[in-house]
């Protein structure tokens, strides 16, 4: 495992935790000196450079874009092996291309809520990739959450969608919040109040067989406080942002990996 990081840590844990990987089998590469200590309590190996680790079947890839051309220089093989890749804006072509062209590549992308297992990770097929190595990228995530698979050429928009999707719900959380106070709530009132709204809403949005329209309109009653509220959004343009929020991720990751 390159990179033990908030996610890399968060994707061992849940693994080891669910059984999926064994701990002695794993050897995690990081320049903290923390990030080792952490994997090193789940009983993994911890190298600090990726030259000091063995030959590997599989490969996951869980450092910052940037950076993996030093590290990949380090594992360049001809070897046949699968390389699984949370790296945002990195294609499976341009993967394969730095680890070696017989690396099969499966793309992923989780979310925040990995830390607490309630991740949504995005599977795509890449250079070379099996089913039995997507299959097996989907019981690695299990371990965090769900999963579901996409197309690799959708992966900009899923992680525009999902990958940044909870700073987009966190955002729209303190808005609510910092709303709260100003109409005289007590921050600690207003706090509880936003944070288990937004829990309850998102249960309800995942556990109903409504469609998101109709939930929305299943809390509105004609002439009352909540249309009073969506119409004043709407003409603030509040909808219009999220989609260029939503957009200008997913050009931003189209950027970066034509860089």
């Amino acid at each position: 495992m390159l990179g033990a990081g908030h996610m890399g840590y968060a994707i061992l844990a849940g693994a080891i935790r669910a059984e999926i990987i064994d701990p002695s089998e794993v050897t995690v590469v990081d320049v903290s000196e923390q990030a080792r200590k952490r994997a090193q309590d789940l009983g993994c190996t911890a190298k600090s450079s990726a030259s000091e680790i063995p030959a590997s079947n599989v490969l996951i890839l869980a450092v910052r874009p940037q950076e993996f051309s030093g590290v990949a220089k380090c594992l360049h093989s001809d070897a046949d092996r699968l390389a699984i890749s949370i790296m945002a804006g990195l294609t499976s072509n341009v993967i394969a291309e730095q680890l070696g062209s017989m690396t099969r590549v499966v793309r992923a992308m989780p979310n925040a809520p990995a830390s607490i297992n309630k991740a949504i990770t995005t599977i795509a097929a890449g250079q070379g990739a099996t089913e039995s190595d997507v299959a097996w990228a989907k019981s690695l995530f299990s371990g965090i959450g769900s999963s579901v698979e996409v197309e690799e050429a959708h992966k900009f928009a899923t992680t525009a969608v999902s990958g940044s999707g909870p700073a987009w719900a966190f955002s729209l959380a303190a808005a609510i919040f910092e709303e709260g106070v100003a109409l005289g709530l007590p921050p600690d009132v207003a706090d509880k109040l936003t944070r288990e709204m937004i829990y309850g809403a998102a249960a309800l949005l995942v556990d109903s067989n409504l469609s998101i329209e109709e939930l929305v309109r299943s809390v509105v009653t004609p002439g009352g406080t909540t249309e009073a509220g969506l119409a004043a959004m709407s003409e603030a343009g509040m909808a219009d942002a999220i989609r260029a929020g939503v957009r200008a991720a997913c050009r931003r990751g189209e950027a970066l990996a034509s860089q």
